[in-house]
C-alpha cells in the first residue's frame, strides 16, 4: 500500500468545470524537493490536466491538492511510447516478412497506431 509521503504533490487552481470533466492549473512553484524527471512541471508555468468530476463541491477558482501515483508516470511512458515503438516494430517486420515492400511495411507500421491510440483515448 503507498502511503501519504509516496504521492507526487502539486496544488491546483479550478479554471473549468464542464460535462462532467474538470479541468486544473497546476503550478510549478512546489517542484524544487521533488526532482522527478517525468512531471515536468518544474520546466512550465503552468500544465492544465481534464479529470472525471461527477461531484458538485468545486467552483471555478477553488483552490486544489493533487495528489499522483509515481508509478503513474512509467505507466504513461510504457503507454505512450514503449508499447508503441513495439508494435510498429512488429508490424514493419511482420509486413515485411509477408512479401511486402518496404515502403508498405512502414505504412503499415504507422497505420497500426491509429487502434491502437484510438483504444487509449476511449
Amino acid at each position: 500500500m503507498t502511503t501519504q509521503s509516496e504521492y507526487l504533490e502539486h496544488i491546483g487552481l479550478v479554471i473549468d468545470i464542464k460535462g462532467g470533466y474538470l479541468k486544473i492549473a497546476l503550478i510549478g512553484s512546489g517542484c524544487s524537493g521533488c526532482h522527478n524527471s517525468l512531471c515536468m512541471l518544474g520546466s512550465s508555468k503552468a500544465k492544465e490536466i481534464d479529470l472525471v468530476y461527477n461531484e458538485n463541491c468545486l467552483h471555478v477558482g477553488d483552490e486544489v491538492l493533487v495528489k499522483v501515483n509515481p508509478t503513474s508516470g512509467y505507466k504513461a511512458v510504457m503507454l505512450l511510447y514503449i508499447f508503441p515503438f513495439l508494435l510498429m516494430m512488429l508490424a514493419l517486420f511482420l509486413v515485411a516478412k509477408v512479401g511486402y515492400s518496404e515502403g508498405m511495411a512502414g505504412l503499415a507500421s504507422l497505420f497500426v497506431l491509429l487502434p491502437y491510440f484510438y483504444d487509449l483515448s476511449v
